[in-house]
């Protein structure tokens, strides 16, 4: 997955041997105060005392100091982490990205880092994000420019995360590491996937991507093609890609673990290639962005694929649907009557809703797994983007537990969700004359009312969550770790429940 997947990462237990390797980064917060309590910086505090003292680096979050030493042909980058007590798990990630992207743009091809004793931390925590933050650092977004520059790679081959007084074993370290660098290649996967422009991924050529990741691993993959929509009879799908020249489908991924004979987690995940509105047709600024609006499935895929490449132990089945909405001869329109895979009918409202149109007919499919835990995973809704903006998304389960174990495995690796109600009151807007319901209401409550419209295709006895990241898929300005264009958002918090949830759905 991505272009980082060969970098060697190491990691060593000592003290860090002076100043004379090619470029160190080292992280501080703010008032960093004596710096004798930081004996892993010892070779280095004749070079930072200085600096400190004159207050020309003073440890604000994502301020960057890098100092050289042309006496030995060296570099020392400080990173600021800010105030000890703000610091979290996606702040320290951030700021392990600008570090390790320094040195990149330094043109090195080795770095060493510092791993900061952190009280808040657990010690292995610490670890993984800065390994998460360092390889997302030192990505380069891929472009298709004809002129490419030299400064358009990168150099950078080894990165060595140095640590002293850890009593955690090396090959626990090794172990975090290693779950740390295919978490982040596969959020690199998830990314590319969603920043492919829209005529370069159309439906089968997403089945086709697919196919290929679990032809490298360990992964069962059938694709329903038209043919086979309408022979299941997902009929909801179909009306959204009708309008498009190129068919839509649905990729099924199966993988088994060890405890295969345990029931699946089934992760759904919304693919629509690009998303015009259809007939109801975006206004022309917000199409380009669209082509990003299968986020959902890329993540679904990264997410299987990784716990195929970890050896993970559960039952994993993935299912994306796949379309493009598009305005064509064939469209379906408002005040069509869908039948759904579930057999319930739909009324459509609005052809631009298409999301939930292909979703509840891959909810619909999951279940047929009879699976222990369903999270679905989508661009869904601008009403939840309005809400909680773009640096933190939407869950929606009935779930207490579900949620929380959602949540925390997302915080633990630096992504944020925040609970959305379910509120039955609001059911009575999805009420139809002419159907079993239609497919949404007004304006108001309109990420509550698509989470409410997807519920009714989940049986009760599945515990369920939808998590919209139609705020956080894509950014419009660079920031650490993320360039500006598709975030790769969703591919950290579903792999860190699978791992966290080996034992319990």
């Amino acid at each position: 997955m991505g272009n980082l997947s060969a970098m060697n990462i190491k990691y060593k237990v000592d003290h860090m041997n002076g100043p004379a390797k090619p470029c160190t980064v080292i992280f501080l917060t703010q008032d960093p105060g004596n710096l004798d309590q930081r004996p892993e910086l010892s070779s280095f505090r004749r070079i930072i005392q200085p600096i400190l003292t004159t207050e020309a680096f003073r440890g604000e979050f994502l301020e960057c100091r890098a100092v050289s030493n042309a006496q030995v042909d060296c570099w020392l980058i400080l990173v600021g982490l800010g105030k000890a007590e703000e610091l979290s798990e996606g702040r320290l990630l951030e700021c392990a990205a600008l570090g390790v992207s320094q040195a990149a743009d330094l043109n090195v091809k080795e770095v060493f880092v510092a791993v900061p004793p952190l009280e808040n931390f657990a010690p292995g925590n610490i670890l993984a994000l800065l390994v998460l933050g360092g390889k997302l650092g030192a990505h380069r977004r891929s472009t298709f420019k004809t002129d490419f520059s030299p400064r358009d790679s990168v150099n950078l081959k080894t990165i060595t995360y140095q640590q002293i007084g850890s009593r955690d074993p090396v090959e626990k370290a090794q172990h975090t590491i290693t779950r740390a660098s295919v978490m982040a290649d596969a959020q690199l996967e998830a990314r590319r996937l969603a920043d492919l422009p829209a005529n370069l991924l159309f439906p089968l050529d997403f089945a086709e991507e697919a196919r290929k990741s679990a032809g490298r691993r360990k992964i069962k993959v059938s694709v329903w093609e038209e043919d086979k929509l309408a022979q299941e009879g997902a009929w909801s799908i179909l009306a959204v890609g009708q309008g498009s020249s190129h068919p839509p489908a649905v990729v099924i991924l199966e993988y088994q673990g060890r405890s295969a004979s345990r029931d699946p987690i089934a992760l759904v995940g919304k693919g629509v290639t690009f998303d015009s509105g259809g007939l109801c047709l975006k206004p022309a600024e917000s199409m380009p962005g669209m082509k990003s609006d299968m986020s959902g499935a890329a993540a679904v895929l990264a997410a299987v694929s990784a716990a195929a490449e970890l050896h993970l132990p559960q039952h994993i089945v993935g299912v994306l649907p796949l379309a493009e909405n598009m305005p064509g001869w064939k469209a379906y329109r408002p005040g069509d009557i869908v039948k759904t895979l579930s057999g319930q009918t739909v009324e459509v409202v609005n052809t631009d809703a298409e999301g939930r149109m292909i979703l509840c007919d891959a909810l619909t499919l999951a279940q047929k797994y009879k699976p222990s835990v369903i999270i679905d995973i989508a661009t869904l809704t601008g009403a939840c983007q309005v809400a909680l903006g773009d640096k933190l998304a939407g869950i929606f389960t009935d779930s207490d537990s579900l949620c929380s174990r959602v949540v925390d495995s997302a915080a633990s690796v630096g992504e944020r969700f925040w609970r959305l109600p379910l509120f039955k009151d609001y059911e009575a807007n999805l009420k139809s004359d002419l159907a079993d319901c239609r497919h949404m209401a007004g304006r108001a409550g309109g990420a509550i009312n698509a989470a409410l419209f997807l519920k009714r295709f989940v049986k009760p006895k599945f515990p369920w969550a939808h998590l919209d990241i139609a705020g956080t898929a894509r950014r419009s300005e660079k920031a650490p770790g993320s360039p500006e264009g598709a975030t790769g958002f969703g591919t950290r918090t579903l792999i860190k429940y699978l791992i966290d949830n080996q034992d319990a759905p």
